[in-house]
């Protein structure tokens, strides 16, 4: 919301000096933008090189690694109770609440996801699709 908002009052009310830095900062994150055409009257393809594609695909790995860790404490979850191990609501309480806390911990070792190990799940570095 801040950036935002400081993006609309560059944008509207700063004079050429005071918006060139930004500009420039924007510009770095963006080396190229495509816009391909599509069949019918499906929206565009759109392509995006540069640094901001490194941190869109870093960005999809992580919440594919999140969604993954949460199915598999869920199938988990549903193992334990059918075999009796959570027959109390303080046992699922804590099983809930050590999964709670382990999703915190990975979720800080995927803020750290590196562009060269999403590279490898499939994503080109310098080019992002959406």
């Amino acid at each position: 919301m801040i950036i935002n908002s400081a993006f609309y009052y560059m944008r509207e009310h700063a004079d050429t000096e005071t918006k060139q830095p930004f500009i420039n900062i924007v510009r770095q994150f963006f080396q190229k933008v495509v816009i391909g055409k599509t069949p019918g009257h499906q929206p565009a393809s759109l392509e995006v090189h540069g640094r901001i594609a490194s941190i869109l695909a870093a960005m999809e790995a992580s919440t594919i690694l999140e969604e993954r860790f949460k199915l598999l404490k869920h199938h988990d979850y549903l193992a334990r109770r059918e075999s009796g191990e959570l027959d109390t609501e303080h046992k699922r309480k804590k099983l809930l609440d050590a999964y709670a806390e382990e999703l915190s911990l990975k979720r800080l070792e995927w803020s750290n996801i590196q562009v060269s190990v999403v590279a490898g799940a499939g994503f080109e570095p310098a080019a992002f699709r959406l």
